[in-house]
């Protein structure tokens, strides 16, 4: 199948597969005496997991490593795939603990003014964003 016809399939645009391609995740395809690429169904299944893995924000290193450990059967990728997801677990943790103290810093700033209500022009919260 030429590139247009893979991309509709995974559901992704041209220039994504090309990204990837450069980016060693999914292999090169052959090409035609006209110069054409043409994958096949493994290209599509390799289109598919790392779809399915950006979904989950892998980042690409991240995606290559675990399409390597797709292709393996040893059982020191296998655990190198639990880390990488681990990891990835930490990070996240990390993330929506950086947002609760956002949120937190936010709720603060927002009570120290109340909009509207300036006393002589005054306001708390920008008070405190402009402070040194």
């Amino acid at each position: 199948m030429r590139i247009s016809e893979l991309a509709k399939k995974a559901g992704c645009t041209v220039e994504s597969i090309r990204f990837y391609e450069n980016h060693d995740l999914i292999p090169r395809p052959p090409r035609t005496d006209s110069n054409y690429r043409i994958y096949g169904p493994a290209h599509l299944a390799r289109l598919l997991f790392i779809r399915h893995c950006r979904s989950l924000d892998l980042s690409l290193s991240e995606i290559k490593t675990l399409a390597d450990v797709v292709e393996s059967t040893q059982k020191d990728e296998l655990i190198r795939a639990h880390h990488i997801v681990e990891e990835h677990l930490k990070a996240i943790d990390q993330k929506i603990q950086d947002l609760y103290n956002l949120r937190d810093q936010l709720n603060r700033l927002h009570s120290r003014c109340h909009g509207e209500d300036h006393d002589h022009g005054r306001c708390g919260l920008i008070e405190e964003l402009t402070k040194e």
